[in-house]
Formats: C-alpha cells, structure tokens, sequence
C-alpha cells in the first residue's frame, strides 16, 4: 500500500514537472509569437517608407531626365548661338582691320599735316609774343588814362557837388532880440529873464552864391522850449528834404529870391510867460536845414 503510494506521488510530481515545462514552453512560444508580430509590424511600415522614398526619388529622377533634356536643347541653341557670334566676330574683325589700315594711312597723312601745323604755330607764338608785349604797353597805357580819367571824374564830382551845394540859400547875421511889453514905461529890448519876454524877434539875411536859384523860397522856423517840444506848432507839417521827416514848425514865410540879400523877420509873440532854460531855434530852406542857434534866458 505504501509502495504503490509512493509511486503515485512520484508520477504525480513528474506530471506536474511536465506540465510545468510544458506552461513555460508555451509562455516561450506565446512570447516569440508576440516579438514576432511586432516586428513583422514595423518591417511593413519600414518597407512601405522604403518604397514611398523610392517612389519620391524615381519621381525626381524623371524630373531630371526632363530638366537634363531642355538643357541639352538649351545648350544645343546655345552652341548654334555661339557659333553664330564667332562668324559676327570674324566678320568685325575683318572689317575692323581694314579700318584700322585706313587709319594708318591717315595717321600718317595727319602727322605730316601735324608737323605742318606745328610749324605754322611756332611762327603764331612768335607773332602772339610780340603781340602780348603791344597788348601789356596798350594795358599800361590805357591804366594810366583810366587813373587820369578816375580823377578827372572825381575832381567833376566834386565840383558838381559843390556847385549843387552853392545852389542853396544860406542864412546869414542871424541875430534874436527879446522884447518886454511894459504899460507905463518904455519897452525893454533884450530882456534876459524868461518870465518877462513878451516877443522874441529872429532877423536874418538869406543869400547864396551864383548858382542859387532865384524865385519864392519857403522859410520854416522851429522853436523848442527847454523840454524840446515845438512852441506854437503850426497845425500843418513840413517834410525835411534829407530824410523825408514830417515834423511841426512854429512859423513859415516866402520871399522871393531874386539874387540879391533878403532880409527875413520872424515875430514870435508869447502870450504866457515862458520858463528858464535853453531855447533852441532851427531855420529851412525849401526843406533844408540852413541854421541853428541857441538863446538862455534866466
């Protein structure tokens, strides 16, 4: 009975080794299986890439088989062209050396006339020597006149402006007088102090030279109190000759200048008293300023 267990156990160990290697066989192959379907998996991608990329490069392969052939065509004209250029070249080569054996010729025809021309020029440099010396005595010459003229000029402008200048009238003797109004006892003449002057008399005497002109001649006279305002200014204006100025004046006459001494009174009467200071007294002549003269009353 024991023996016939033991050989039960036994057999039973023996089929469980077996089937023990029999499971890890069957794991082996089931392994392998699976290794190979995976890569049976990525060899079809890689071949289907293969055959992708061989399709793309027998594609452009033909691209080149067709660019190679429009070159040939392209280089084939270009040869044609070419040779056509070399038979052009030839051409203008020729007629470019029988263009330069005329000019040769006429190199040598222009030469001679060239040498001809430099013997004329040396007798033209000759005569323009001689002519520059003629030309240089004349410049001189026509220098010096110019200085001759130059002051004959000025010394003419300087009489013209002297005759211009003798051509106005000048005020001449000017002499002022003040008068003092007095009720009971005589006038006084001179008066000195500034609050008794009543009347300031200007007399003058206006004269010129040959040249002056004769006929009516306007006579301004501007008066400025102390603070340099016109006194009695008239409403009208008169327009300085020099500048253009319009400016006031005290009083105004017009005597006729026949080319003898005039003699000119102005009466200016104050008719309030007039105050201490410098009085300054300006006289024109058909708008030009003739004289000027200062009085000081105390």
């Amino acid at each position: 009975m024991n023996n016939t267990e033991k050989g039960s156990d036994k057999q039973n160990k023996g089929l469980k080794i077996g089937l023990i290697i029999l499971a890890v066989l069957l794991a082996i192959a089931i392994a392998g299986n699976v290794i190979y379907m995976n890569r049976s998996g990525r060899l079809t991608d890689e071949k289907e890439q293969l055959e992708s990329q061989i399709q793309s490069l027998q594609n452009e392969v033909n691209g080149l088989k067709e660019t190679i052939s429009v070159k040939d065509e392209i280089i084939a004209e270009h040869i044609a062209a070419n040779e056509l250029l070399k038979e052009e070249h030839a051409a203008e080569i020729a007629e470019k050396d029988t263009r330069i054996a005329n000019l040769g010729w006429r190199v040598n025809t222009r030469s001679k006339e060239l040498e001809e021309a430099h013997e004329e020029n040396l007798l033209l440099m000759a005569e323009k020597e001689e002519m520059e010396l003629q030309h240089k005595l004349l410049s001189e010459e026509i220098n010096s006149l110019r200085t001759d003229m130059d002051e004959l000029a000025n010394a003419h402008q300087a009489l013209l402006d002297e005759v211009e200048k003798n051509k106005e009238l000048n005020v001449y003797n000017m002499c002022i007088m003040t008068k003092w109004d007095r009720l009971i006892c005589a006038d006084r003449y001179n008066v000195s102090k500034a609050r008794r002057v009543d009347h300031t008399f200007i007399n003058f005497e206006l004269d010129g030279s040959t040249f002056a002109e004769t006929g009516i001649k306007t006579i301004h006279l501007v008066m400025l109190d102390p603070q340099g305002m016109v006194m009695y200014a008239n409403p009208d204006m008169y327009k300085i000759e020099e500048t253009g100025e319009e400016i006031a004046f005290t009083e105004v006459q017009q005597v006729n200048y026949s080319g003898e001494t005039v003699e000119v009174v102005f009466d200016i009467i104050h008719p309030e008293r007039l105050q201490a200071g410098s009085y300054n007294l300006m006289v024109y002549v058909d708008g030009k300023l003739s004289r000027l003269k200062d009085i000081v009353l105390d």
